[in-house]
């Protein structure tokens, strides 16, 4: 995901958003790796003193409830010791759950695909849903592409953060629902900073933006040709917090005071919009000027798990899953 401008605001935006959306939701499932976790104990309670959690997160705005929990003290005061560790890429936290982090964030692409390989990851709860009020991600386009729907992006290559996340196979998805043939739409997987120069060089023929870009790359003149998600689920999980299987059966009374910290945050963000942003701003570097005013998603920290189902039939109905999962033993059941 990347941000663009003019000359030095140029510069300042990307170098901002490079930093803020080095994954965000469209580095899900492929990458380089998470960074290196502030603490390698493992989680324990005691009568004297708070829980100690290790988060895993990337500096987007999806994870603005997490940063406001421990800025004002909601974990604390939930006896929490959350430890957060910024990472560059969360596609390789499944095999880190339980031993480097015990909440990573995450997306069905990860969480599917782990379970597949036998991993011991569960979904422990929701984050956030993208939902046709509030889309999470946009195709965007040149105003002069010619190219007006997704199906004629077929022949057509389309830059993306990963080729194998939930962003580029609910373009595919949607291309396909509308009588193209996904194998035939390419891809080029470039860091997010680089996709609006590759489009406005002409190297590909669209984007798969995230906020803030997509609504920086309309404000250039470059035009929203579909909210992909939407052809899947309204409203739709789009990420949420895994959490090593075991661990978490062994740990819900600390998960449930982790979503209730969570929740907590979201209603802060409501009553102090203008304290919320200013925390956005400190953990992402955002320009000021884009931290008070890009959209935020929709947050739900309960878990759905029939969009998990979904993410199956999407993943086969491109080809790109024909492996077996239960998806039932990919969440959290609820607790006895």
């Amino acid at each position: 995901m990347n941000l663009f401008g003019r000359s030095r605001s140029r510069t300042t935006a990307r170098a901002a958003v490079a930093a803020v959306l080095a994954l965000g939701l469209a580095g899900a499932a492929c990458g380089d790796g998470g960074g290196s976790s502030e603490s390698q104990g493992t989680t324990e309670t005691t009568a004297a003193g708070p829980t100690a959690l290790r988060g895993s997160y990337v500096p987007a705005t999806t994870v603005l409830p997490l940063h406001i929990a421990k800025a004002q003290g909601i974990f604390q005061k939930n006896n929490l010791d959350v430890t957060l560790t910024e990472a560059a890429n969360i596609s390789d936290i499944p095999a880190t759950l339980g031993r480097q982090f015990d909440l990573a964030l995450g997306t069905a692409t990860d969480l599917i695909r782990a379970g597949a390989a036998g991993v011991d990851v569960v979904q422990a709860a929701g984050n956030t849903n993208s939902t046709k009020a509030n889309p999470f991600v946009k195709v965007i386009v040149k105003p002069d592409s010619g190219i007006t729907d997704v199906r004629q992006l077929e022949g057509k290559t389309v830059g993306t953060p990963t080729l194998s996340g939930v962003i580029h196979a609910a373009v595919k998805y949607e291309a396909k629902q509308k009588g193209a043939d996904p194998s035939k739409i390419g891809g080029v997987e470039a860091p997010t900073p680089n996709l609006p120069d590759q489009l406005r060089a002409g190297r590909i023929d669209a984007v798969e933006a995230l906020e803030p870009i997509a609504s920086q790359l309309i404000r250039a003149g470059n035009v929203a040709i579909s909210t992909p998600f939407d052809a899947i689920g309204d409203p739709l999980a789009t990420n949420f917090w895994m959490a090593q299987g075991s661990w978490a059966n062994k740990n819900r009374d600390a998960i449930a005071r982790f979503v209730s910290s969570l929740k907590e945050a979201e209603a802060f963000i409501g009553q102090n919009p203008a304290e919320a942003r200013r925390i956005l701003q400190e953990y992402t570097k955002l320009p000021e000027a884009v931290a008070s005013t890009v959209p935020l998603p929709t947050y739900n920290f309960d878990i759905r798990a029939g969009d998990l189902d979904t993410w199956v039939k999407v993943l086969r109905e491109i080809g790109e899953f024909n492996g077996q999962v239960d998806t039932r033993k990919l969440i959290l059941s609820p607790g006895k």
